[in-house]
């Protein structure tokens, strides 16, 4: 009575299993993808809303106390004093969103006892995500740790529907002050700066009124973006500043 010898995989049976394999991988890939990618949106989105809720939080509790709001602004408002209530944040003016941010958190004085941040609720982890690292230390927030375009010069009266904050891989001149007829569906064009977050596949923003978008990039076009609106983010009879954005290191004039 002979008795049978326990055989391994033979070559070719080795290499079938493992192209098996690579098939499935491929056919996954997508979806895991995919997957990834909407996860990292909500997250975003989340991260975007909860400076949208500091920032507003913010300008309630300063209104009944005569102080302006903590938007960002380009250019002082008309008939701002001199002295020591031009330090406040209401009376300074910004050339990118990333020195805003380290002034809204008040970045310089972190770690002291003099530490007073603007808004509650909001830190520098609510500017990375997707690609984009976490600030640390105690260094200057610069663009690299920072991945939103925020509209500067808000006013209350200006449109719900405007962005408020972009992810930074959005070009923000192609976002517009001016939409007379909100059926158009020019695309948006995608930042030559930063791929980082989601790069030229998606982009997340949060409105004037408090909505979060969120949407790849088949989607990035006016007429999505404003849901079809028509609107204006000029104020009539006013002389304060026309809307901008402040990229991470610099301003974007909105066509």
């Amino acid at each position: 009575m002979t008795s049978a010898k326990n055989q391994g995989f033979t070559l070719v049976e080795l290499l079938v299993v493992i192209g098996i394999l690579g098939i499935l991988a491929s056919a996954l890939f997508p979806a895991i993808s995919n997957a990834v990618m909407q996860a990292n949106m909500t997250a975003v989105g989340t991260r975007g809303r909860d400076i949208y809720v500091a920032i507003t939080g913010a300008n309630t509790e300063r209104e009944p106390l005569g102080l302006g709001n903590v938007w960002p602004k380009t250019q002082a408002d008309a008939g701002a004093g001199s002295g020591a209530a031009t330090t406040d944040i209401a009376a300074q003016t910004f050339t990118d969103s990333s020195k805003y941010f380290y002034a809204l958190y008040d970045g310089a004085n972190v770690g002291t006892a003099s530490w007073s941040p603007y808004v509650a609720g909001f830190d520098y982890s609510k500017l990375a995500g997707a690609g984009v690292s976490a600030k640390s230390g105690t260094a200057e927030l610069t663009a690299q740790n920072n991945m939103w375009t925020i509209a500067g010069n808000v006013r209350d009266e200006m449109e719900d529907i405007i962005p408020i904050l972009v992810t930074r891989n959005v070009d923000a001149s192609g976002l517009k002050a001016v939409l007379v007829d909100g059926s158009v569906s020019t695309p948006l064009t995608w930042s030559a700066t930063y791929k980082a977050p989601f790069s030229n596949k998606a982009f997340v923003m949060v409105r004037k009124g408090g909505g979060v978008f969120k949407a790849r990039s088949k989607y990035a076009t006016l007429n999505v973006v404003y849901q079809n609106q028509a609107f204006t983010t000029v104020v009539t009879g006013s002389a304060t500043a026309p809307l901008m954005y402040l990229t991470p290191d610099g301003p974007v004039t909105p066509q």
